[in-house]
């Protein structure tokens, strides 16, 4: 677990770096095989995979698939595959788990459940081995994710978000620039893209768990 004045030392010399100078002081700092980096190919994350392409070129990438992605996600990875040459871990949860939350339509009564299940115990156990996590957080998706620093204490691991304090011109401004490819199911609507039963049409995650008190799936709380 790191210290209090350790996270704030970190926070201290990363904050006044870019976005990608910090990934490329943090692959200078860990070994590669410390370095655990997941995405989930949704609207806003073309920054963090566009970035590591150019940082650390062939380093794992982690898509935590559910079994419940858009069609269009899928084809979004791929097409990323092919146009940055990422090279694309897909990890699934088990099998029977997964069964059970298909066979209960368990995302229905119980979402938090269902997340646990599909996403958060997969990744438990991608983070063996690890000291850092990188994710492509975002501070203005909401609430709970305004209030993160760059770097975080999570269960034992430092938390890495390189690109939280990104706003939403900064990254229109990012795709512009380097004329990135946007996840198709923008054009259609969805401003955040998660599991198919749980994401609907909507202004940034407005579309996420409709109805429900639910705004997080459970990785980043």
């Amino acid at each position: 677990m790191e210290s209090d004045s350790r996270l704030l030392e970190l926070n201290d010399r990363y904050g006044n770096l870019t976005y990608l100078d910090r990934l490329k002081m943090l692959f200078g700092e860990f070994e590669p095989e410390e370095i655990l980096v997941t995405t989930s190919f949704g609207s806003t994350s073309i920054a963090l995979i566009h970035m590591i392409s150019k940082v650390a070129p062939r380093h794992p990438v982690h898509l935590i698939n559910t079994g419940y992605l858009f069609k269009e996600t899928i084809q979004y990875r791929d097409q990323l595959i092919n146009e940055f040459d990422l090279n694309v871990v897909d990890v699934q949860p088990r099998e029977r788990s997964h069964e059970f939350t298909s066979n209960h339509k368990v995302w229905e009564g119980n979402p938090d459940f269902c997340c646990f299940i599909n996403k958060v115990e997969p990744l438990n156990a991608l983070k063996k081995g690890k000291k850092v996590w990188v994710s492509g957080l975002l501070g203005f998706q909401n609430e709970n994710r305004a209030g993160k620093r760059i770097f975080e204490e999570s269960q034992g691991l430092l938390k890495f978000h390189p690109i939280i304090d990104m706003s939403q011109e900064d990254l229109n401004l990012y795709r512009t620039i380097y004329e990135l490819p946007a996840h198709p199911l923008l054009y259609k609507g969805f401003g955040s893209i998660g599991c198919v039963q749980c994401t609907k049409k909507g202004v940034g995650r407005a579309g996420r768990w409709e109805g429900k008190e639910k705004t997080e799936c459970g990785l980043h709380l």
